[in-house]
């Protein structure tokens, strides 16, 4: 990998110090009272210079949801030995840990899932566990592992939002559920019967 040039540390310190500095806000005062002009204050940069790198403040949480989700993504290939159901499992109690732990910036995250910044993370991890799956017979190959995959993250993103505004419940409780009908419908013994 070529080393990058001085003034392109300079860029990726200064993106650096502008995300570090709103997630740091967002956690300690919460998203919606954080102003994009605490962020650059406490950033020690100019508002221009926040918007060179970011276009909103949802754009850094997308940033941390991206950053995040490789994360997971990583210590999952670690896991590889599992079967598809118990990497599926796994990868939905990440989530949930994630999720519950940024609780507002995951609601952020959760209502910013449309247009051209969308991160699409999720589904292509649960595509790649779920197309593995196919592949060694775990799951039926009578359905398109990207509507699948699709399936399964609607079911999680529901249930995420139905925690969210309830109050009330137990996120990883509710997705091992989740995942426990979803799993039914798809494996091949239960097709087979």
């Amino acid at each position: 990998m070529a080393e990058l040039s001085r003034r392109e540390r300079k860029k990726k310190e200064t993106r650096e110090k502008i995300f570090f500095n709103a997630m740091q806000l967002f956690r300690t005062q919460g998203f919606s009272a954080t102003s994009v002009e605490q962020i650059t204050q406490q950033a020690d940069v100019g508002k221009g210079t926040f918007y060179n790198y970011f276009r909103t403040k949802e754009a850094v949480v997308k940033e941390f949801s991206r950053r995040s989700w490789q994360d997971i993504a990583r210590t999952g290939r670690q896991k590889a030995s599992l079967c598809t159901r118990q990497r599926l499992e796994n990868l939905l109690q990440d989530w949930a840990e994630f999720m519950i732990k940024d609780r507002e910036i995951a609601w952020v995250t959760v209502r910013s899932r449309e247009g051209k910044d969308y991160d699409l993370s999720l589904h292509y991890g649960l595509l790649a566990i779920i197309t593995v799956g196919q592949e060694n017979g775990e799951i039926s190959s009578s359905f398109n592992p990207a509507f699948l995959a699709e399936s399964l993250e609607g079911m999680m993103i529901q249930h995420f939002i139905r925690w969210f505004v309830s109050g009330t419940g137990d996120l990883h409780q509710e997705l091992s559920h989740a995942l426990s009908v979803f799993w039914d419908g798809l494996s091949e013994k239960k097709q087979e019967a």
